[in-house]
């Protein structure tokens, strides 16, 4: 009886490649996805599950970096590579594979140079011989992280650092963009703010009239008047003048014609609503999800500028606080409210003095709000 031939390990080794690259496609190819023998075996194309064959077939498949081995809770088992990714291993030394694979495990968290120092035990002269191997090639390159700025990371150069390293959209270059949360807080806040109270038509509060100040006018002033065809303003040569609404009388009025919203109002705006507001407002560059919107609601919400209300079927729904009106343009301490935080010559003020607490102007208007 002629013998069996002996199997095709080349062609089983496409086969059962191409097997488990189509399962890891169907799952996203999920980086962390393993393929143990039984998942191996139930491919089947390994002839009569012979344990033999399909150790060679693994093997191969090893020696050739398509099959990296990892450690399971449940025994040995074996990650994917792509072709590309295999073809780059390909070509490495034994010292160069090392570090480029310890690279690769740590994905887009990066690898911190100590640490694969630790764990490959290389001299230090032979680590910055492969590592500067790796980068000639662009297979690999630096990487800033925000939780540890000091530290030399290494990531692959066909990956994007994660937010957990970047910081996210409120880290630019691995600085706290201050300028662009604040930007964005403001733009959330002014939106909410509309959706909370409603400027009232009927006046609550009529501006006062203006009061008049009565200029002495000279000669040429009643004789240009005269010349304009107005005739005399007023008799003994007094010109009468409005003094302007000041700033603060303005900003008061405007307090006290905004009104919130009536009891049982559902009109509050919701996290999902803040996201698609950003989102189609087309304001910035950054796309920001809708865990970075609930970030800067949390930072709002701890400065008392807005409060969470419980919106029927709606969830968590965000509200205006009527006391951040006041402060919308100027967002100060409480120390910093007092005229005495802003003084300019609060460093001359005492009692008997030039500027006092007894004669200073600006108390008089500070309590009169």
């Amino acid at each position: 009886m002629a013998s069996a031939a002996a199997p095709d390990i080349a062609a089983l080794k496409d086969a059962v490649y191409n097997g488990c690259f189509s399962v890891w496609e169907e799952n996203g190819m999920d980086p962390k996805m393993s393929f143990r023998q039984q998942d191996i075996t139930d491919l089947d194309v390994i002839p009569g599950d012979d344990l033999n064959v399909l150790l060679q077939v693994v093997q191969r498949l090893i020696d050739e970096k398509y099959f990296r081995t990892v450690n399971a809770p449940d025994g040995v088992a074996w990650m994917l590579r792509t072709a590309e990714d295999a073809k780059r291993y390909r070509g490495l030394t034994a010292e160069q594979e090392i570090v480029y694979a310890l690279i690769d495990e740590a994905a887009s968290d990066g690898a911190w140079s100590k640490t694969i120092k630790i764990k490959t035990n290389l001299h230090d002269s032979i680590f910055q011989s492969a590592i500067k191997h790796l980068k000639s090639r662009n297979m690999i390159s630096e990487m800033k992280s925000v939780e540890h700025p000091t530290r030399k990371m290494y990531i692959l150069s066909s990956l994007r650092p994660s937010e957990r390293a970047t910081g996210g959209p409120w880290f630019t270059d691995g600085e706290l963009d201050e300028e662009f949360i604040n930007t964005v807080i403001k733009v959330l806040f002014d939106y909410i703010m509309k959706r909370t109270f409603y400027n009232s038509k009927h006046n609550v509060n009529p501006v006062r009239q203006a009061k008049k100040v009565h200029k002495k006018m000279t000669t040429e002033e009643i004789k240009a008047l005269r010349d304009q065809g107005l005739g005399a303003r007023s008799s003994g040569g007094i010109k009468e003048e409005e003094e302007p609404e000041s700033e603060l009388a303005a900003k008061k009025r405007k307090f006290d014609n905004m009104l919130p919203m009536p009891a049982g109002y559902q009109g509050y705006p919701t996290l999902n609503e803040l996201t698609l507001f950003v989102e189609n407002a087309n304001i910035f560059s950054q796309t920001l999800a809708a865990n970075d919107i609930q970030q800067l609601l949390d930072i709002m919400c701890y400065d008392d500028r807005i409060d969470r209300v419980i919106n029927g079927s709606e969830g968590v729904s965000y509200r205006a606080l009527r006391k951040s009106l006041r402060d919308e343009d100027d967002h100060n301490s409480l120390l910093s409210e007092v005229p005495c935080g802003r003084c300019p010559v609060f460093d001359l003020c005492e009692e008997g003095g030039p500027v006092g607490p007894s004669n200073c102007e600006y108390f008089n208007d500070w309590l009169s709000i």
